[in-house]
């Protein structure tokens, strides 16, 4: 019950697969963990310094800012629109599993004509996608044309930028797709950047085009980077967040 690609035999065997390389992986990086720790937090935890941390340090990265303007651009965008896009992701899947199929709930996420939480999807998914995509030309930009001295790009970074890449464009070109549909005609405005594609493709005459060939693309690509993330550099948006916000609270 997806609001706008079919759930197949095929996709719930990729996702479990991706899954279990997940979890395999994030159960490397624990056990390695715990082979070489050492006790480090010498105090009790201090509440206040953590919510504090994570406003300031976390979620708006202002550490970052005091450094240089572009470089926070560039993370903040690919912090939240990477985080944003896997939210609404999963928030999908649950609820298209989860809910009774004549909830409230699910009728106004998954009805794409008169549902209201649809629309909210729509909006979301694509100012998280521009996010994402936009922080991604900075780090293309500084890391492989300016080519910042302070960078060191090795292999992983490589990888990583670039199915990031090839995710976002790829759900752009299948949201763009699917809005030269005239049946969608009704809602396309809140897809404002597949929109603003689909006007493009109508301008310089680009027909209709099967939009599922590309999300099998985009969903191919994002289970591989999802399974791939504890194995990536990808891995520290999950787990600087803890090591900032534990050194504020024991710097406190």
């Amino acid at each position: 019950m997806y609001l706008y690609f079919e759930a197949t035999a095929v996709l719930y065997t990729l996702t479990v697969i991706t899954v279990l390389f997940l979890f395999a992986g994030i159960s490397v990086s624990v056990a390695l963990w715990n082979k070489g720790k050492a006790k480090s937090l010498h105090h009790g935890l201090n509440v206040r310094a953590i919510l504090k941390s994570f406003v300031l340090d976390v979620v708006l990265q202002l550490q970052i800012l005091k450094v240089s303007f572009v470089r926070w651009i560039m993370h903040i965008c690919i912090f939240i629109g990477f985080l944003g896009l896997l939210a609404q992701t999963s928030i999908m899947a649950f609820m298209s599993h989860l809910l009774p199929r004549d909830s409230f709930l699910a009728q106004t996420c998954f009805d794409y004509k008169e549902g209201a939480g649809a629309r909210v999807l729509d909006v979301w998914g694509d100012l998280f996608g521009v996010m994402l995509l936009l922080g991604l030309i900075i780090a293309i930009i500084r890391r492989y044309v300016i080519k910042s001295k302070q960078l060191e790009t090795i292999l992983k970074d490589s990888i990583s930028i670039t199915i990031l890449t090839v995710i976002a464009v790829t759900g752009f070109l299948a949201e763009g797709f699917r809005l030269l549909d005239p049946k969608f005609a009704s809602v396309a405005v809140y897809s404002f950047a597949g929109n603003f594609l689909a006007d493009i493709f109508r301008a310089t005459g680009v027909g209709p085009m099967n939009y599922n060939a590309w999300v099998w693309i985009h969903v191919i690509f994002s289970l591989f980077f999802l399974g791939f993330i504890p194995f990536s550099k990808a891995w520290h948006v999950f787990v600087s967040p803890i090591e900032i916000v534990l050194d504020a609270s024991e710097r406190a």
